[in-house]
């Protein structure tokens, strides 16, 4: 893999909601993600660390959900 040194900057297809439908900016920079609507200045910034986390948190919630609802189901 090649290590993240320089920023990487990419439009992406995802869109939000922010003085209009924007699609979001993406830049990579060593182990931070910031993102802003295109034409904007305004950026948000997360640790790619923190985002993992919250990746894996979202992702056990869910599976606890569709276990209750499935033994929800079976009563």
């Amino acid at each position: 893999m090649t290590p993240s040194t320089k920023p990487v900057r990419r439009e992406t297809s995802a869109f939000v909601r922010e003085r209009g439908l924007r699609p979001l900016v993406a830049t990579i920079h060593g182990s931070l993600l910031l993102l802003r609507p295109k034409g904007l200045r305004s950026e948000e910034a997360l640790d790619l660390g923190s985002a993992w986390s919250l990746a894996v948190k979202q992702r056990v919630a869910r599976q606890q959900a569709e276990k209750r609802a499935a033994r929800k189901a079976k009563r």
